[in-house]
């Protein structure tokens, strides 16, 4: 049996057990895809403990990075527009102190504002860690806001050509977790 270690919004830690077959075929599957890759899960189905009922998960799969490559405790959650290779729009969910960015999609699929929590469980190369970070009515009108440029952004005939959308304004390396899959549930 695999442990967890959970932290809190409270910024308390304790110890999980998780589904190791789960966590081994989602680190697969994103490995198979050949990127880092986010799935949409109820929390039941990734841990074993009843201390998440009813709760769904981001589940954020980056194989071939390192837990100390990034800050993955940091509680920012905040949005940007960034955009795919072929240039559309997508309205991101930026974590780890702006060092990736996750399809604010997958967020929204996950319901935070139902426990104003998001909870992320990360797989990293070397170990997994469950994290909850704060969400509230603000943080959901943020990425309405990021959504709706995004959308506004997509008609565009030119992709990208003569509109800066605030993709890649930072100068540091951002993890892009653009492509996220809903887990369904065995019930």
């Amino acid at each position: 049996m695999q442990k967890v270690q959970f932290i809190a919004l409270n910024g308390r830690a304790c110890w999980l057990s998780i589904n190791e077959d789960f966590i081994e075929s989602t680190r697969q599957h994103a490995i198979d895809e050949g990127k880092p890759t986010a799935y949409v899960a109820a929390a039941t189905r990734v841990v074993e403990e009843p201390l998440l009922d009813d709760e769904l998960c981001v589940v954020i799969v980056l194989p071939k990075v390192s837990s100390e490559a990034i800050d993955h405790s940091a509680q920012l959650v905040t949005p940007q527009v960034r955009t795919r290779p072929d240039g559309t729009p997508v309205a991101c969910a930026l974590l780890a102190n702006a060092r990736v960015a996750v399809n604010a999609h997958a967020l929204n699929d996950a319901h935070p504002l139902d426990s104003g929590r998001l909870t992320i469980l990360w797989i990293f190369e070397d170990k997994c860690t469950l994290h909850h970070y704060p969400y509230s009515e603000e943080t959901e009108e943020w990425f309405w806001a990021a959504a709706s440029v995004a959308d506004g952004h997509r008609h565009e005939a030119d992709y990208g050509v003569g509109t800066d959308i605030d993709t890649k304004a930072e100068s540091i390396d951002v993890l892009e977790v653009l492509d996220y899959f809903l887990v369904e549930t065995t019930e």
